[in-house]
């Protein structure tokens, strides 16, 4: 089960550079195409995102939670950190809130804290929910995205 210790816990602040091919790689994956040429050209290509009306390639939509794998030592060291017991855990939900734009190129920074931990259910059949919050902050010092990440471990 999670330490409940653990609440309130900061995580250490991690800045990472999004890059366009990291962009295209995970386009690929949540649109389940084979490459490049099969995805949103906006994705890919700088001068169909600016024909759209982006400033740059942008980001698709749920892009962030890229953030928990490249950043410190990855979403294994968050579990480990939390006390959480992998083979019992669930991603239960992902909020985004966006407030900017995040084009290939921008350096994020993520600033990351668990907000609640709580149990649901009742004796032997509960649920321990841990909600972490992050705040995307890019190199402008502008708060881009916020998000709130549900881990429900059984």
């Amino acid at each position: 089960m999670a330490d409940k210790s653990k609440l309130g816990m900061v995580f250490p602040v991690y800045t990472f550079t999004v890059t366009k091919d990291k962009i295209i790689e995970f386009a690929i994956a949540v649109s389940q195409k084979e490459n490049r040429e099969q995805i949103n050209p906006i994705y890919s290509d700088e001068e169909a995102a600016k024909k759209a009306g982006y400033q740059g390639i942008p980001i698709p939509p749920t892009f962030a939670i890229c953030s928990f794998f490249w950043t410190g030592d990855g979403l294994m060291e968050v579990i480990k950190t939390l006390g959480l017991d992998l083979n019992k855990l669930l991603h239960r939900e992902e909020e985004f809130e966006y407030f900017g734009n995040i084009y290939a190129g921008d350096v994020l920074t993520r600033k990351m804290k668990v907000t609640d931990m709580f149990e649901k259910g009742k004796k032997e059949r509960f649920v321990s929910v841990t909600v972490l919050e992050t705040e995307i902050i890019n190199q402008r010092g502008e708060l881009v995205l916020k998000s709130r990440t549900r881990l429900m471990e059984r």
